[in-house]
Parts: structure tokens; C-alpha cells; sequence
């Protein structure tokens, strides 16, 4: 059945298996009489799999005809228990939670990953796919340790879904160049085809600073410092408000640290030259909220079948909206027509996800990998050609046909080791910007201990702290520790998305060094997304090579603590001018082979 190897990675030794409800047992597949599929008849029903092999790619697509109805059905269409391998990279169904390792790894780290998973040699790279648009939750699995890979797992899963048929999610197997397989991937993915000739608008954001103490009269300060500011001014374009402005997630209506409401500050905002711009989380209902006291219908269910409180974020609870239940997506239709009518144009949705963390819905024949499709379909319809949408926490199986713009990075801060462990989530998603959307890698945060004289208040982490805990220094912690240099990589990885710039500091409090950056990368221009040249190599790419409209970049980066000397890529070499300018001091220099790069130090050159 799986008698196939791809570029040196061996499957003879696979096999399949099933948990249903709880049991697992072993497939024991054999041929149906035609070429490449397969039968399996169990006391769960009859399992059906399908192998079409080529030269350089092998193709599993599976599915049950259960004998009766199940609550949770997980299918590893193939397990292998060992891989040898020199490198992993993981992605997540959403923002963020993407890693990459270097072989041999220790500790041993278990992992999952959705849609892409790229496994190399010395070889080449073996691409392991699920589509974007699923018919049942995918992902591979497995654990990274010494010299390779354990337990790999390719795994379809159906949780409370009383369908007729279970149509997993096929999966794809390719060997290759690594960047020719995504770029493959990419081309072979049903979206909806967009217009990204126009570059992204910049803006800014009030969640990073001020987060839940935003006040309308802090947003309106720097909204009109922004318009004073002559080039802050020009290339600037919106003002958004984060979380904090409402009075709670399911009753967005505006809090007193906004008196005049939402309509007044989108009004002013307005007057100033800026599109306004507002944050949601439209499927987290609080406790304290009325749908939750009073509408119980609409709420998302345990397993038990009732109301269930499934959200926490940094000690906050809700319950979320079953997007099944009419009654529900009617509520959302009110809430965004409403926020559009006060004059909001652009909608940043958080949370999106989190929907998914409720077991059950009232409508079960609704595939569990459709539901948040549920979900944003009346908010579509509602703002439809009033505002652009930017999904946050956003699955990506979700497709593009509901957001302009998606978060691929985790949220971003001010904080060294966040720089260095977030650039890996934009690298590896670098395909999707401008083709499904415009990536979003969080805030281009300028803000650090080399750029204001004010150093942050807020210390975030203190939700954290338990009544019998010791003295722990972390949680004590804000995030401004960043120096110039480190700044500036945080910076330079915004720019080489290619994809959206919102600035999300107090403006006010910068000094000129800081305002200076926000200035530089507001007003820079957006070039494709850049690809990490070592992004099949390194647990955290040092290269990225981007084009820009009539020349490019290049940006070298030494995320180690001692100075390195860098030796190019060979293969872009003819790419590269003889001469270039450094981005960030305006000064031209010889683009040699090689360079020397201080700490936590990078080099961008621009031509």
C-alpha cells in the first residue's frame, strides 16, 4: 500500500490506524480491485483509501461510510514510525505557531502541523500538504529528536460531525526544491483572486501601548500628532482601535474611557484625513454579557451539549457564538452594520479561531473545518463594499474569500527573544502575501531603550501571578527592552513581509531616533514578500532576498550572540548590484560576498 520512496524518505514500513470514540485500532487494508485503492471493513464501517503515486509526488485521499454515528473520528492515513531528516519546518492553522529545527533536536519536541510541512535532506525537501480549503480538520503530527523524526503522522479528523460520508482531508506528498514545492502549493490552491496592485495602506494601532487603557483621547492624540508630522502624514493612511473601547466581548457598544462613542471618534478621525479602523472579537460572548445570561442557544456547546465557556486569554473567560444558529448570524449582521454606519472602514476580527474550541454545534451535519466559514459570512454581507476585513487568529482553511488581510505573524513586542522566535512565522508563510491576502506580521514597533526617554508602564504578565507564587521577574516584565539594532530587525522583517506597516507606540513619546524608524518604514515601498533563502536550512533564516518594482533588498541577520562573518548565497550573487544603500543609516557601500555583523545586528541593503 505506502511500498513507495520520495528522494531518499522511505514509507515501506507505514501503516494506517483509527480512534473512534476512544478506541484505536489498526486498518488493515486490502485491495478493492482497482489500481492504487484500498478497503477496510470494521466494526466503525467501511474505510476507503486511495494512493496515486508519480515520479516526484504521491497523492492519499481516505474516507469512512460509518456503520452508525460516532462523536470523534481520527484516521492516520499513514504513520511511519522513523524518518531520518536534517531539518523541519511547522506550520500552524493560524498566526503564529510556526517552528523550525535543526537535526539532531534536544530536548525531543512534539509537533503538529497544518496545511505545509517541509522535511529536507541532503537531497532536497519533502513537502508534506493539506489544501487550504478542507473538507475535515488536517494535520501531520509527529516528534523532532536526535537525528530525525518519530511517530510521523498524516491525520484526518471529524469531532461530532453526523454526516453520511467522512471525506478527509487528502494530503499530498512532493519532493523538490523546497521554494518551487510552495510556490507549487500556492498556484495549486482554490482562492479568491484579489487586486494587490495597490500597495498596503500603513497605519496605527492602539492595542501594543496602551492596550486595555486605550482612551478616545489618547487615539485622538496621536492620530493628530500623525497629521501634523510631514511625512508621518502622507504615508499613514489609518486609525484603528484595538481592544479596550468596547463595554464587553458581545456588547459592543462603547465604554466610558470613550464618552462621546464610537461614532463621534470615527467622525474625528475622519476630519483628520484617516480611514477609522476598529477591533472585534465577534465570536467570544463574556460571561457577564446578555446573549450569555439570556440567549443560551447561541452560545457553543461541551460535550455534555451545554453552554460551554471555552475562551481564555490572559485570564479573561467567554463562552462563544455558534455560528450554526440563525439567531446568531443575524446578531452579527446588526453588530457590523451598525459599526459601519458609525463610519468604521476597516474591521480587525480577533479570536476568529477560538470558535473552534467548542466541542459541539447545534447544526452537527456542519463540518467542523466549515464553521468558522458560518461565522464570517454574515459579517461579509453586512460590511460588503463599506470596510476591508482583517482576520486575526484567523484559520487559514478558512480561505481568503472573507479577509483582505490575514495575521501570519504571533503578536509581536519589544522584546529580543519575541523578534527572534516570531521571524520564522512570516518566512515560512511567505507565499500567501498578495496572492491570497496581505500578510499581516503584527506591529512595526519602534519603542525601545535606545528610542524613548519613557519606558513602559504596563506589565501584562502580571495576570499570570498566583496567590502562592514566589517572586518570578518575568512576570514583572515589560516589553520595551529592545535596543536600536534589535529594533531595526524587528523593523526590517515588517518590511521584507511585503505585506501590511501599522505603527502601535505612543508617537508622542518617541524621541527622534525612534521616530526616525517610524518614519523610514512607513514611508519605504512595499515590495513582494521576500524569500528566506536559508529557510530550509535554519531553525531562523538569516537571508531574505526581495524584489522591489525597479530594484530589491537584501537583509542579513545575526541572531547569535557573538560577532559572524556571512558568506552570501552564491546563487543570488548575480542578482545583486555592485553597490547598494544601508537602509537604515542612508549611507552607499560595496555589496560584497561576504560581511561581519555585530550581535543582534543586521544589514539591509536596498537598490
Amino acid at each position: 500500500m505506502f511500498d513507495f520512496s520520495l528522494g531518499g524518505f522511505d514509507f515501506r514500513t507505514a501503516y494506517s490506524d483509527c480512534t473512534v470514540d476512544g478506541k484505536t485500532v489498526k486498518l488493515d487494508f486490502a485491495a478493492a480491485g482497482l489500481p492504487g485503492k484500498w478497503e477496510c471493513r470494521n466494526e466503525f464501517g467501511i474505510w476507503e483509501l486511495e494512493v496515486v503515486k508519480s515520479a516526484a509526488a504521491v497523492e492519499i485521499s481516505s474516507r469512512l461510510r460509518p456503520a452508525g454515528k460516532f462523536e470523534s473520528i481520527t484516521m492516520r492515513q499513514l504513520v511511519l514510525p522513523q524518518l531520518q531528516c536534517r531539518h523541519l519546518v511547522i506550520s500552524g492553522v493560524k498566526m503564529g505557531r510556526c517552528q523550525a529545527w535543526e537535526m539532531p533536536v534536544a530536548p525531543a519536541a512534539d509537533f503538529t502541523s497544518y496545511y505545509t510541512c517541509a522535511i529536507s535532506n541532503d537531497s532536497g525537501t519533502l513537502l508534506i500538504t493539506h489544501p487550504l480549503e478542507q473538507s475535515q480538520y488536517a494535520y501531520v503530527t509527529g516528534t523532532a529528536e536526535r537525528d530525525g523524526i518519530t511517530d510521523l503522522a498524516l491525520t484526518g479528523f471529524a469531532g461530532f460531525y453526523h454526516g453520511e460520508t467522512v471525506e478527509f482531508t487528502p494530503v499530498k506528498l512532493s519532493f523538490g526544491d523546497g521554494f518551487e514545492l510552495l510556490n507549487e502549493y500556492a498556484s495549486e490552491q482554490k482562492y479568491v483572486k484579489r487586486d494587490f496592485s495597490a500597495p498596503p495602506e500603513p497605519g496605527w494601532n492602539s492595542w501594543d501601548y496602551y492596550r486595555w487603557t486605550v482612551t478616545e483621547k489618547e487615539v485622538l492624540k496621536n492620530a493628530e500628532f500623525i497629521a501634523r508630522d510631514p511625512v508621518l502624514s502622507k504615508h499613514v493612511k489609518r486609525i484603528i482601535i484595538d481592544d479596550g473601547w468596547q463595554y464587553c466581548y458581545g456588547e459592543w457598544e462603547a465604554n466610558p474611557l470613550f464618552p462621546n462613542g464610537m461614532k463621534y471618534l470615527a467622525g474625528e478621525i475622519s476630519k483628520l484625513g484617516f480611514t477609522p479602523g476598529l477591533w472585534l472579537a465577534p465570536g467570544i460572548i463574556e460571561p457577564h454579557c446578555r446573549i450569555a445570561q439570556l440567549e443560551y442557544d447561541m452560545l457553543g456547546q461541551s460535550v455534555g451539549g451545554q453552554p460551554a465557556l471555552v475562551y481564555q486569554c490572559m485570564k479573561r473567560y467567554g463562552f462563544v457564538l455558534d455560528p450554526t444558529v440563525a439567531k446568531s448570524r443575524e446578531f452579527l449582521r446588526e453588530v457590523f452594520d451598525k459599526c459601519c454606519n458609525w463610519g468604521y472602514k476597516y474591521f480587525k476580527l480577533d479570536f476568529i479561531e477560538r470558535v473552534m474550541d467548542a466541542p459541539r454545534f447545534a447544526d452537527q451535519s456542519v463540518p467542523r473545518s466549515k464553521i468558522i466559514a458560518k461565522l464570517m459570512e454574515p459579517i461579509v454581507e453586512s460590511v460588503a463594499q463599506r470596510a476591508e476585513i482583517m482576520g486575526c487568529n484567523y484559520p487559514f482553511m478558512t480561505g481568503n474569500e472573507f479577509v483582505s488581510y490575514a495575521r501570519t505573524g504571533s503578536d509581536i513586542h519589544s522584546d529580543w527573544l519575541n523578534v527572534k522566535n516570531n521571524a520564522i512565522n512570516s518566512a515560512f508563510r511567505y507565499w500567501m502575501n498578495k496572492r491570497l491576502w496581505i500578510n499581516d506580521p503584527d506591529f512595526a514597533l519602534c519603542r525601545g531603550v535606545d528610542t524613548t526617554a519613557f519606558p513602559d508602564k504596563l506589565q501584562p504578565s502580571l495576570v499570570y501571578v498566583n496567590a502562592d507564587q514566589p517572586y518570578e521577574a518575568l512576570y514583572s516584565q515589560t516589553f520595551s527592552s529592545t535596543t536600536l539594532s534589535e529594533q531595526q530587525i524587528l523593523l526590517s522583517l515588517v518590511l521584507m513581509t511585503g505585506g501590511a506597516v501599522n505603527l502601535s507606540d505612543d508617537l508622542t513619546l518617541l524621541n527622534e531616533t525612534g521616530l526616525d524608524l517610524a518614519r523610514k518604514v512607513v514611508s519605504a515601498e512595499s515590495g513582494h514578500a521576500a524569500v528566506p533563502l536559508d529557510l530550509f536550512t535554519s531553525a531562523n533564516p538569516a537571508f531574505y532576498l526581495q524584489k522591489l518594482a525597479r530594484g530589491g533588498r537584501l537583509l542579513v541577520i545575526n541572531w547569535g550572540e557573538t560577532e559572524k562573518e556571512f558568506t552570501l548565497p552564491a546563487h543570488i550573487l548575480p542578482q545583486l548590484p555592485d553597490a547598494a544603500t544601508d537602509f537604515w543609516t542612508g549611507k552607499n557601500s560595496a555589496v560584497t560576498p561576504q560581511l561581519t555583523l555585530a550581535p543582534h545586528h543586521c544589514r539591509l541593503w536596498q537598490w
